[in-house]
């Protein structure tokens, strides 16, 4: 049975986090000019697809995106023309043939910006999670810098919720620092299942969304059996 359309997770108007592993989860992502070349084309083509990248983490292995997208159709083009360039430009760099990106990305649905808030602390963490760094400020690759410093990134749009922290800038910075040295307190190494979930929230929420995928796959699997039975079994 094929797999699902992406359509059925994300929809128009949708908050998402986006992930994808390199080919055999290897570290074709270590060096900082496939982290660039990966961060250009992200710049490149987000406003001409309608997205809006709100926070990044660049591992050695994968990246993970949040953001918005105001088309679904746009946001499944969008991944497809970076990520399809970034393995072209990433072969011809290092003269090889072959797989980059070593599947379908991967792309929860995240129910509101309370929840998105969440998600973009997990993935500032990923390095400490990682033992790459003991604190995020120390990570260069990540949308950390912009929210607890207010370093320029071209790339990002300041999340809703992160505007909501404070009157100024320094006070949505020191409260956003704040929040991120809490967890480093607390909870730093727990791990969520925000890549292996199709849609992360409010649990209800998760439930009613995960049935209605449920339906669908359901429906679509009877339609592709029956298509299947016309076809080879009743054409006989």
């Amino acid at each position: 049975m094929p797999t699902s359309p992406r359509y059925t997770i994300i929809d128009n108007q949708s908050i998402f986090h986006v992930t994808w592993q390199c080919h055999n989860k290897d570290w074709l992502f270590k060096d900082d000019w496939t982290k660039q070349l990966y961060y250009n084309l992200l710049l490149r083509f987000r406003d001409r697809y309608k997205i809006i990248i709100y926070s990044y983490c660049f591992m050695s292995s994968h990246p993970h995106l949040t953001g918005y997208c105001e088309d679904r159709k746009l946001f499944s083009d969008f991944f497809r023309i970076v990520n399809s360039l970034f393995a072209r430009k990433y072969n011809q760099k290092m003269r090889r043939r072959g797989q980059v990106v070593m599947d379908r990305f991967k792309s929860p649905r995240i129910e509101s910006d309370e929840v998105l808030e969440k998600v973009m602390f997990y993935i500032d963490l990923n390095p400490k999670r990682a033992r790459i760094v003991e604190h995020p400020k120390k990570y260069r690759w990540g949308s950390f810098h912009y929210y607890a410093y207010g370093k320029n990134d071209e790339l990002i749009t300041p999340a809703p919720s992160y505007l909501e922290m404070g009157r100024t800038e320094k006070d949505r910075q020191k409260t956003y620092l704040c929040m991120v040295e809490e967890i480093l307190k607390n909870d730093w190494k727990e791990k969520k299942p925000y890549a292996s979930t199709p849609f992360i929230g409010n649990p209800d929420w998760v439930k009613q969304k995960t049935k209605e995928l449920t339906r669908q796959r359901r429906e679509k699997l009877k339609s592709w059996k029956e298509r299947f039975r016309d076809k080879f079994l009743n054409s006989s």
